[in-house]
């Protein structure tokens, strides 16, 4: 979800790493360091390491110490899918593997953001937090949703991570039917996802399957149980406001919407239109 998944910076900043590096930074403006991580450029990067140590032999305090609003090389290593330098920093100096940034995102979902799959996969092999969110709610389950991908998704789910993680979009519930993945939808609900969780300002994975408007992610919801009758507004009178969705207004009386319930939206402005009247009347 770009819209769905955006990367918020959080105010908080945290302090200065110690001993900065005084090496000028790279032609993009960035750290030497990372911008050599972000390239994928394992060779320069073990030099510059090398060259910022001054033979302290403390190779792995010279990478800590480099990062830009939280992020670290393995954040930028991982969100360009550069294996090289990711198995160097994780297996050859150690480093955190679940270092988070300002914005408290993992490597882990860094990658996922990015849909590199395969630097993810190296990331759970070698320790990462399969359920590790973000400071806004994001978990790994929320990205391989909105990516679609089958594999990571269930890959997540074997390892034992929440079905139902809520962040500000909701729950990968939500992601999938916001995507129309109806195959990720499926493998989360046989996996017991709530397929009546609410969330403020969102309210229904139904709703939204509705809405995308997903006619086959709409049918998985229903035959899980999904309360036709439930949300802000029903169900039946969103489909009906959708265009081209005979297919889920059928579905939803066939599966027991009562078509006699009343539109709210149009309550309001019928109740407000005589009172507009009179304000300007008087």
């Amino acid at each position: 979800m770009a819209r769905r998944h955006p990367a918020a910076t959080s105010a908080k900043r945290r302090a200065a790493p110690p001993n900065p590096s005084p090496t000028p930074p790279a032609a993009d403006g960035s750290h030497p360091l990372l911008h050599a991580a972000r390239r994928g450029d394992l060779r320069l990067f073990k030099r510059l390491v090398r060259d910022l140590d001054k033979g302290r032999g403390r190779h792995r305090e010279v990478v800590d110490a480099a990062k830009e609003e939280g992020l670290g090389a393995l954040h930028f290593a991982a969100g360009k899918g550069r294996l090289r330098v990711c198995r160097y920093l994780v297996e050859g100096l150690g480093v955190d593997v679940d270092a988070v940034d300002d914005a408290g995102r993992t490597p882990l979902l860094v990658a996922l953001l990015r849909g590199i799959m395969d630097t993810a996969s190296y990331l759970l092999d070698h320790g990462a937090d399969p359920g590790k969110a973000d400071d806004e709610g994001f978990a790994p389950l929320h990205h391989a949703a909105t990516a679609g991908d089958r594999k990571m998704v269930e890959l997540l789910l074997a390892k034992g991570v929440s079905v139902d993680p809520v962040c500000v979009d909701g729950t990968p519930l939500y992601a999938a039917a916001i995507e129309g993945h109806d195959e990720i939808m499926q493998i989360l609900l046989e996996n017991n996802a709530d397929c009546n969780k609410k969330i403020p300002g969102i309210d229904t994975p139904l709703l939204v399957a509705i809405t995308a408007p997903s006619v086959k992610c709409v049918k998985l919801l229903v035959e899980a149980g999904a309360d036709v009758n439930d949300g802000i507004l029903a169900p039946l009178v969103v489909a009906a406001e959708m265009k081209g969705s005979t297919a889920c207004l059928k579905l939803l009386l066939e599966a027991g919407a009562d078509p006699n319930v009343p539109d709210p939206v149009r309550l309001l402005y019928l109740y407000a239109m005589p009172c507009q009247l009179l304000e300007h009347h008087n």
